[in-house]
């Protein structure tokens, strides 16, 4: 299967889970983590910065993923298990790597900062502003993710795959508003509302509570 379907896959399975997610904020309200009373971040220029990073995500995956192409990826059967360990060592790497980058540009280097501070206008955050963002930082977090993958790779198509499916889903549902049921996915939504709430919290992490424990910064 080439990187293009696999990449396309991804993304639409990207749109179910902002579904579903959504609907999960609407059919349990009792489950919501902090409703905001009147949410600010709406309106015509809101919409416009979301939809506007969705395409310009969309267009950063498939540039990276098919000019960078031969260095990333090899396309021949491979072991269930090594499509395995490069799938894990990917996501690894990519959760430490964005620890630090959250913890140190995003939160402490003045332009970074301001860059960063876009996406903390949302205080009581929701699925769909995983994509509301600065265009800058959207360009450091999938040129991140590529990174990790060239410095594991060359990697089997379908272990980006499962890269890029983990990388998507759990983006989303860190911002989802809800404590979703299982000892997991909640406790990731939780962290990562109250990280939110000013631009001095701690849970830099975004696929594991891993670096925050290791480094002393979990709340």
């Amino acid at each position: 299967m080439s990187i293009t379907i696999v990449v396309s896959v991804v993304l639409a399975s990207g749109g179910v889970c902002m579904g579903l997610v959504n609907l999960a904020y609407a059919r349990m309200p009792e489950r919501r983590i902090r409703e905001e009373p009147d949410r600010k971040l709406k309106g015509p220029n809101v919409t416009a910065r979301i939809g506007l990073n969705m395409l310009f995500s969309t267009v950063l995956v498939f540039a990276f993923t098919h000019l960078l192409a031969d260095r990333l990826f090899y396309e021949g059967p491979t072991a269930w298990w090594r499509g395995v360990l490069e799938a894990v060592a990917i996501l690894a790497l990519y959760d430490l790597l964005y620890y630090l980058l959250h913890r140190y540009p995003f939160h402490q280097w003045p332009w970074l900062k301001r860059v960063h501070s876009v996406h903390h206008r949302a205080r009581y955050p929701i699925a769909v502003d995983s994509l509301f963002l600065h265009p800058v930082e959207n360009l450091l977090g999938l040129s991140l993710l590529t990174t990790c993958t060239w410095l594991v790779g060359p990697v089997n198509v379908y272990a980006f795959g499962a890269c890029f499916f983990v990388y998507s889903w759990l983006n989303i549902i860190v911002h989802c508003g809800v404590d979703l049921p299982g000892p997991y996915f909640g406790m990731l939504a939780r962290k990562h509302h109250a990280h939110h709430r000013d631009m001095r919290a701690g849970n830099y992490a975004s696929l594991s509570p891993l670096p925050d424990i290791l480094f002393g910064t979990a709340e």
